[in-house]
C-alpha cells in the first residue's frame, strides 16, 4: 500500500496527515476518531483520504494514479464507505441503529468499513446513547470518524472514546495553492479568495460570489457603522434580517461574513494598512466605516455578532436573535451619545 497517494489531495494539515500515516504504518488504527475544526476547514476531505488509505490496493503506485478502490471512494461508489448526516436538524436514533446493524457484518469488499458521521454534534440524546453503545462494543473491521465544528456539544462519554485530531484554519498560502492548482484560478483572484476564506477551503468552494456580494452590500449599506440612523429607513434592520434567510447553517456563515468585515474595519481603523484587509472587494465600505467609528464600538459590535452566532448555533429563534443584533449594531456608541449630550 502506498499511504502517500491517498492523501495527495489534502492541502495543509501536515501534522494530522502524519499522525494518520503513522497509525497505518504501525498497524495501530483506532476504532474511532474525532475530527474537530471549523466548517469547511478540510475535515471531510481528510476523512475520505484516510478511508482511501485504509483500503488502498496500491497496485498502481508506479502509474501515479489511484487504484480501483481509491477511485470508487473518490466517485462515491465504494460500498464500505458510509455517511451519516443530520436528517433535518438532528441525527436521529434510527440512523444510528441502522449504522450499528450494518457494522455487525464484515466489509463487503474493502479491508475496513469506514463510517463518516458529519456534524456529529447534531445527534439527539437517543442517537448519542445508541452510538455510545456501538463505541463500547466495537465490531472488528470498522472505523468510525466523527466530524464536528462543535466538539463541546458532544457528550464527553463519546469524545473520550475517540482519538481526537484538531484541525486549525489553513494558512492563506495553502488555500491559494488549492485554488490555483485544483481550480485553475488566476493569481490575483486566488489571492483575494484565499484572504477571504478564513483558512477554510470549503468556504471558498461553496461560496456563491454574486449572492455573497449582494448580501454584503445590502447589510453593509444599512450598518456602515454610522451610528446616525435618524434619517435612515426605520424598517431597514427588518429588511436586512430577511436577507439572512431561514437556513441555520447559511445564517451562521453570513454572520461570519459580517463579523469578518467588522474585523477589517477595526484593523484599518487601528493600523491604516489596507493589505491586511480580508474583504478587499469591500474596501470602499471599509474605509468609510473606519473613518466614522471608534475602536470601542467596533469591538462591541464584533462581540455582539459573535454572541448572535452562538445563539443561532444553539438553535435559538434565529429571527429574534438577528433582529436584536441589528438594533444593537445600529445603536450610537456611548462616546457619541456623550458628545451629543455635551453639544446640547
Amino acid at each position: 500500500m502506498n499511504s502517500a497517494m491517498p492523501f495527495s489531495g489534502v492541502y495543509g494539515h501536515e501534522r494530522q496527515i502524519n499522525f494518520l500515516k503513522n497509525a497505518l504504518l504501525r498497524d495501530r488504527v483506532a476504532q474511532a476518531y474525532l475530527f474537530d475544526g471549523m466548517a469547511g476547514v478540510g475535515k471531510k476531505t481528510t476523512a475520505l483520504a484516510f478511508a482511501r488509505a485504509l483500503n488502498c490496493l496500491g497496485t498502481e503506485e508506479e502509474t501515479g494514479e489511484f487504484c480501483a478502490s481509491c477511485r470508487k471512494i473518490e466517485t462515491g461508489n465504494h460500498p464500505d464507505i458510509l455517511f451519516v448526516a443530520p436528517d433535518g436538524k438532528f441525527i436521529k436514533i434510527g440512523q444510528i441503529r441502522e449504522l450499528a446493524r450494518q457494522m455487525c457484518f464484515r466489509p463487503l469488499e474493502g479491508r475496513r468499513r469506514v463510517v463518516i458521521i458529519e456534524e456529529a454534534h447534531a445527534m439527539n440524546d437517543e442517537a448519542a446513547n445508541a452510538l455510545l453503545k456501538t463505541l463500547e462494543e466495537p465490531a472488528p473491521g470498522n472505523v468510525l470518524i466523527l466530524l464536528t465544528s462543535r466538539s463541546e456539544a458532544l457528550p464527553r462519554t463519546i469524545a473520550s472514546r475517540c482519538q481526537r485530531l484538531r484541525f486549525a484554519p489553513l494558512p492563506a498560502s495553502a488555500v491559494e495553492a488549492f485554488l490555483k492548482e485544483r481550480r485553475g484560478i488566476g493569481e490575483e483572484e486566488s489571492s483575494m479568495l484565499a484572504a477571504a476564506s478564513a483558512g477554510c477551503i470549503g468556504r471558498v468552494i461553496d461560496r456563491d460570489p454574486e449572492a455573497s456580494r449582494r448580501f454584503e452590500e445590502d447589510i453593509l449599506g444599512v450598518l456602515e457603522i454610522s451610528g446616525d440612523a435618524g434619517d435612515e429607513n426605520p424598517l431597514a434592520p427588518f429588511l436586512v434580517v430577511a436577507r439572512f434567510g431561514d437556513d441555520r447553517a447559511a445564517i451562521v456563515e453570513k454572520l461570519e461574513l459580517v463579523k469578518e468585515w467588522y474585523r477589517d474595519v477595526l484593523v484599518l481603523h487601528e493600523t491604516g494598512r489596507e493589505e491586511l484587509i480580508i474583504h478587499r472587494d469591500l474596501l470602499n465600505f471599509t474605509r468609510r466605516a473606519a473613518d466614522r467609528s471608534t475602536a470601542g464600538r467596533l469591538t462591541r459590535n464584533i462581540e455582539c455578532i459573535e454572541a448572535a452566532r452562538r445563539a443561532v448555533d444553539r438553535n435559538a429563534n434565529s429571527r429574534l436573535v438577528l433582529e436584536s443584533m441589528m438594533f444593537k449594531l445600529r445603536q450610537p456608541s456611548t462616546d457619541r451619545r456623550q458628545q451629543a449630550a455635551r453639544g446640547s
